[in-house]
């Protein structure tokens, strides 16, 4: 039975029982659970359904959960490839009653599903459950008839989503491959023989704080079953990477080598590390992760440059990983879309990445030797932390990498000592910061000891007559404040929108019979308390007061204006780039408009061009821009972009302006004709996959527009030309510029002949080392001067030193063969307390100005011996 068919047969199956096949959750869990990095199990998407927070408009749910564990106690990364069985992504056949059935129907569903539609032979079937559940024990009996020594108890089948919270006894499912495996029971030892396929979890109490568990109201249902294990049976293999799941990519990966799987364990693990992690980048890029230093962008870097080092010791020297990536796409493109739809971005991301490693592997490789080969000469198995970090940090290794090859030489990582150096260097980040935007501190927790709420109007009305319910001076609550104060107030309801969803505050002005203020800004608390941050210009202010409010209605138009044109705008992105485009930030105010987003790349010249035209033609559409209040499924189902990691509630706002359709909780224009003229101002890199679009709409363009006008009109005004002759008579004077430069520096490298205050020459080593001083000289008369003394020694390093007052600049040269002019000069400088670099050909950089030549020289020449050494 194909792996498809499995897939397909148990969602049938239950969708005849009732249940509503939701589609797989994205691999970032919903809201953005700070508690999880990834989704790790089939009921995560209905966590809020189980805690009662959501009501989904169905009691009975079935799915096929992609599902990725790479981190916390679920984290089988340093297994992938040496076991059968263990994977960083999968997925989870479940079935999930919310106050429906119980026990009794889902042990009978599983045990039809299992002995009927998959055909398992019942005898090859044991069942655990927990040593107090005498319920289930019975109901197993009941349902499949089993022997007492068939239904074993199992004190760890207790399942619980925290601490506290709905929790209870789980049931587990084991099949038995047969006597020619290792193994004498499902619960004890277990071996190679009894693999545990389905557990069915009975969650019927709320645990409390105190550790106390108390009866759920409605009892309910939450299972898994990994497709890869059940497939692994049903195709009778010995492990799932024998399975029609793995194959295709284990069969590129011959293609790729030239070598067999499954005749050597080394080759074997290495194919399976790399298949293993092909599925999981593809659909981790599909979901919209991009390789980062963070974060979930971290794991997928992880996981891509662990995949190229096993590739790399199979012998692949080309581009590779994303080949195995497209045979991914091939293979489970039909089942999830998504794959598809993101081919060419999964293809690009990953073929990047490798590259990017590959310009530092050897080298890392390398260095790692040299360490492992000092540290046995020590006498000691133990890697550094210190190592561990500068691979980290300089060749992109990241440590479970170190780990691996430090472990295939018989090492150990200094774990503790590279959690070390990481935190030091954070903390040199932290120091380094300037800059960011004033939070107020304690703002939330202040707003919320009072116990105050506010209504917003401002969809509606730009004015509203309202009551002062609180006030807030220098973090206090206060019942009055006076003129000149700076004050946070709260009213019942209010037009001021709270700075939310990248939208800034508003501001405006407030008024009681006796008092003047000016509203300067306007936040929002994490729990939708709008606080509005004012001066008191005139008068006093008391709680319970009537007051008149009015926001800055040009202002505000403004913002509606941008806020309306990143809808737009995202829609011509995803247009034009691809649908792997979605949100990662936004800042909407008056003046501007900034939208980050999700890209492997730079946006083209081109693609940007095309970019503003569609989002014109949206704009002079003139479309009606219209929101309705509904639930989010009906909203889903209406096609509305909705985000998985973005925190939504069960009803929610959705804005639609001609094809764009998005939920947002931001102030919008009428017609999108109203938006104006949306130009970009420039697209530039926020982070690894992040880019990030500057613009402007209505009069934000036209101010935009006369500023360049200003400037072409004094260029054309100093030059003497009219507008379209200004590029030619631009590049006309670039050359010119370039070739009176050349000239000068030509000269200087003439003058600096008769100049040189002193040479050295001596032997370092095997090598001719000749140094020579000239005076103060720009960095491309240096370099000419460097191709001049190059082609006259050819068989020896030459060295320039230029005095610059405070530092001195510094240059190495020689011919190709003679020596790594740039390694060199990297020792060099660091040695001399200086930094720098360079090629083969050309090494430059910078000292502290002051030191006597030859001793310069000398460290040169030492620096030069030990760069020979290094490399023999």
């Amino acid at each position: 039975m194909k792996s498809i068919k499995i897939r397909q047969l148990f969602l049938d199956y239950f969708k005849r029982q009732g249940h509503r096949v939701v589609r797989s959750h994205p691999l970032i869990p919903p809201g953005d659970d700070p508690s999880l990095l990834f989704v790790n199990a089939g009921m995560v998407q209905f966590k809020d359904v189980f805690t009662g927070v959501r009501d989904p408009g169905y009691n009975r749910a079935t799915s096929s959960q992609k599902c990725l564990r790479v981190s916390g106690k679920h984290n089988d990364l340093e297994e992938v490839g040496r076991t059968a069985r263990h994977h960083t992504f999968f997925e989870m056949l479940g079935n999930f009653s919310f106050g429906d059935y119980f026990k009794q129907d889902a042990i009978a569903f599983a045990w039809e599903l299992l002995t009927r539609e998959y055909g398992l032979p019942e005898a090859r079937l044991y069942v655990t459950v927990h040593p107090e559940d005498e319920d289930a024990r019975r109901i197993w009996k009941s349902v499949a008839g089993l022997a007492d020594e068939r239904i074993l108890k199992d004190p760890s089948n207790f399942w619980q989503m925290g601490d506290t919270g709905p929790c209870g006894p789980c049931s587990e499912i084991h099949y038995d491959r047969g006597p020619s495996y290792q193994g004498k029971d499902p619960v004890f030892e277990p071996g190679n023989r009894f693999m545990e396929l389905w557990n069915l979890v009975f969650m019927q109490y709320d645990r409390k704080g105190d550790g106390t568990m108390v009866d759920l109201p409605a009892p309910s249902i939450d299972t898994g079953m990994g497709l890869e294990r059940i497939t692994s049976v049903l195709q009778g293999v010995d492990t799932n990477y024998d399975t029609d799941l793995f194959l295709p990519m284990l069969h590129q990966m011959q293609a790729i080598t030239g070598l067999d799987y499954g005749k050597d364990p080394q080759v074997d693990m290495a194919f399976r590390v790399v298949a293993d992690h092909a599925r999981a980048a593809s659909f981790l890029i599909a979901d919209g992760i991009f390789p980062d230093n963070t974060g979930r962008g971290y794991i997928l870097r992880r996981l891509i440059r662990r995949a190229v080092r096993f590739g790399h010791k199979t012998g692949v020297k080309d581009l590779f990983f994303h080949k195995v990536c497209r045979k991914v796409v091939e293979d489970l493109g039909g089942v999830y879309p998504e794959l598809q739809e993101s081919q060419q971005v999964i293809e690009q991301v990953t073929s990047t990445e490798e590259a990017r490693f590959r310009k530092t592997l050897s080298e890392g490789i390398r260095m790692l030797g040299a360490a492992i080969q000092q540290a046995r000469d020590e006498g000691s198995k133990v890697l550094p932390g210190r190592v561990a970090f500068v691979l980290y940090d300089t060749h992109g290794f990241p440590v479970d990498l170190t780990r691996v090859i430090a472990q295939e030489q018989g090492m150990e990582v200094d774990e503790a000592g590279f959690e070390k150096e990481l935190a030091a260097q954070r903390q040199r980040g932290r120091n380094s910061w300037k800059g960011g935007t004033a939070d107020v501190k304690g703002l939330d927790a202040v707003v919320d000891a009072v116990g105050v709420t506010s209504q917003f109007t401002g969809y509606e009305h730009d004015r509203e007559d309202s009551v002062i319910t609180a006030i807030f001076v220098d973090g206090q609550a206060v019942d009055a404040a006076k003129e000149g104060d700076q004050v946070w107030f709260v009213c019942e309801k209010t037009p001021f929108y709270g700075e939310s969803g990248g939208q800034v505050g508003d501001t405006g002005h407030a008024g009681t019979e006796n008092a003047q203020l000016e509203v300067l800004d306007t936040k929002k608390t994490a729990n939708g308390v709008i606080v509005h941050q004012a001066r008191v210009a005139k008068g006093r202010i008391k709680v319970g007061e009537m007051v008149h409010l009015a926001i800055d209605v040009k202002r505000r138009d403004a913002i509606r204006r941008n806020h309306s044109g990143t809808h737009v705008l995202h829609y011509a992105l995803r247009t034009v780039l691809g649908v792997h485009v979605r949100q990662r930030g936004s800042l909407v105010g008056p003046d501007h408009l900034r939208f980050d987003f999700s890209n492997p790349g730079p946006v083209t010249a081109e693609q940007l061009r095309r970019i503003e035209e569609i989002a014109q033609e949206v704009i002079l559409q003139n479309s009606p821009v219209t929101t309705d209040v509904l639930p989010i499924d009906e909203a889903r189902r209406r096609g509305a972009l909705a985000f998985f990691e973005e925190k939504y509630g069960s009803v929610v706002r959705m804005v639609r302006m001609g094809p764009s359709t998005e939920l947002c909780g931001g102030t919008h224009v009428s017609r999108t004709g109203d938006i104006g003229l949306l130009k970009v101002l420039s697209e530039t890199g926020v982070s690894a996959g992040v880019r990030r679009i500057t613009a402007t709409t209505g009069f934000g363009s036209l101010r935009r527009m006369w500023d360049l006008e200003g400037v072409v009109h004094r260029l054309t005004d100093a030059l003497k030309v009219d507008m379209g002759r200004l590029p030619e008579r631009m590049a006309d004077l670039m050359t010119e510029i370039r070739t009176l430069k050349k000239k000068i520096a030509e000269l200087e490298v003439q003058g600096s002949v008769g100049d040189q205050n002193e040479v050295v020459e001596l032997a370092a080593g095997e090598k001719r080392l000749k140094v020579i001083e000239v005076g103060s000289m720009g960095v491309p008369a240096l370099r000419g001067l460097a191709d001049k003394l190059r082609d006259e020694n050819p068989d020896a390093v030459v060295g320039i030193v230029s005095r610059q007052g405070e530092k001195d600049t510094v240059l190495l040269t020689c011919q190709p063969g003679v020596a790594h002019a740039g390694k060199v000069l990297s020792k060099w400088v660091k040695a001399l307390g200086g930094r720098g670099g360079g090629n083969p050909k050309l090494g430059q950089g910078n000292v502290p100005g002051g030191r006597p030549l030859r001793e310069l020289v000398d460290v040169a020449a030492r620096m030069l011996q030990e760069t020979i050494k290094d490399v023999k």
